[in-house]
């Protein structure tokens, strides 16, 4: 993991000097998790693959203003987040997660996508769930949503997710907590065992 770190590190260096190449490295190690981060929170896989592009030509052009090259994961997160909440301002794009989020520490979880002979009610319950966990994570404060789609989807830690938000780690933990008690009581029904510890 830290060697991950000192390579992008020592990247993002490069990059900022102006190296080309470094910067390709960056977009290849970056793109995916930029374009699943936006995707959650934009509907249309079009409108996310260009503020995917978006993001990293912002990021190409702000790069000699990076100070910590240490931080320029968290960096690109905040071009990326701030670009989803101007196109959201604009009235193009309407908010939308994925719904691979998890929705609880118990386990609640999308269900996987439907066996060969699986019968067609099966499919209509699997919709409904997927649906209402839609509606449920739209329903949180854009805060609270944006924290669970970096911690859930992204695997981001407290800090990172901080940083990106430019709070303190203790608010990004609030967050979640408040977000995911939320998605309790919403999905209380849905989730396994949830009149027990819920």
């Amino acid at each position: 993991m830290s060697e991950d770190r000192d390579e992008v590190r020592e990247l993002a260096a490069r990059a900022r000097a102006g190296e080309v190449g470094a910067f390709e490295a960056l977009y290849q190690m970056h793109q995916a998790g930029i374009y699943t981060f936006i995707r959650s929170q934009v509907r249309e896989a079009e409108l996310a693959a260009d503020l995917t592009q978006d993001t990293f030509v912002r990021a190409w052009e702000s790069l000699p203003r990076l100070r910590k090259v240490g931080a320029f994961r968290g960096w690109l997160y905040q071009i990326a987040r701030n670009l989803v909440r101007d196109e959201v301002k604009s009235g193009r794009a309407r908010l939308e997660m994925l719904a691979s989020a998890v929705v609880s520490e118990q386990g609640a979880e999308l269900p996987e996508p439907a066996a060969e002979g699986e019968r067609p009610e099966d499919l209509v319950v699997s919709e409904e769930v997927k649906g209402e966990i839609w509606r449920a994570l739209e329903s949180l404060p854009a805060e609270q949503r944006e924290a669970v789609v970096m911690h859930h989807m992204e695997g981001m830690g407290m800090k990172e997710i901080a940083e990106v938000m430019r709070v303190r780690p203790g608010t990004v933990m609030s967050r979640l907590a408040r977000a995911r008690e939320a998605l309790r009581k919403r999905l209380s029904e849905y989730v396994e065992g949830s009149d027990e510890g819920m």
